[in-house]
């Protein structure tokens, strides 16, 4: 019975050290500015079960990134042979929740990328839908940037949509890395 005491004790003085935690942050104590540079790397792993499924966990290494408006995105492949990948903007609706991705193919060409062969895209970006070599303003769906195939190889692309602004994105190579951009 002591224990359970003392566990609802330490329990107790926790919830008062969070909400005075709380009280401080939304008295606006808590004012730090956000980045000027977003940087987007990846993790990777597997993990398997035998005669079961295999997981791969390539992924985005945070679901959520903050930048400043006229701030730069910075994404880099930090994984050895799991590139390349993409940076993409798109509508929540267009977020695949499976290996059928429209919105993949769609950027897919418009990176100039060919589906069926080995050879590398066309144009490294995308701005409202339409391919292109020189950085892309990030601000909208259709918005896209692609780094090269090696742990390294990386992009930049100012961050020009209005503070306030949340985009989502995904990686057009791999539908399943998916993450959201704060802008601030």
């Amino acid at each position: 019975m002591t224990s359970r005491k003392l566990a609802a004790g330490a329990a107790g003085l926790s919830l008062i050290a969070a909400g005075g935690a709380a009280a401080v942050s939304a008295s606006g104590a808590d004012t730090a500015a956000a980045p000027t540079t977003a940087v987007v790397k990846q993790t990777t792993g597997f993990e398997f079960k035998p005669n079961r499924y295999i997981k791969d966990k390539l992924r985005y290494n945070k679901d959520v990134y903050t930048v400043q408006s006229g701030g730069t995105l910075r994404v880099v492949n930090t994984q050895p042979d799991e590139g390349p990948h993409t940076v993409s903007i798109v509508k929540k609706r267009d977020l695949p929740t499976s290996f059928n991705c429209p919105v993949c193919d769609k950027l897919g060409e418009a990176h100039g990328a060919d589906p069926n062969g080995n050879k590398p895209a066309k144009f490294d970006f995308v701005e409202n839908g339409v391919g292109q070599k020189d950085p892309a303003n990030f601000n909208k769906p259709g918005d896209s940037g692609l780094t090269g195939d090696n742990k390294g190889d990386s992009f930049e692309v100012p961050v020009t949509a209005p503070a306030g602004k949340t985009l989502r994105f995904m990686c057009i190579v791999h539908p399943w890395m998916q993450a959201k951009l704060k802008v601030e």
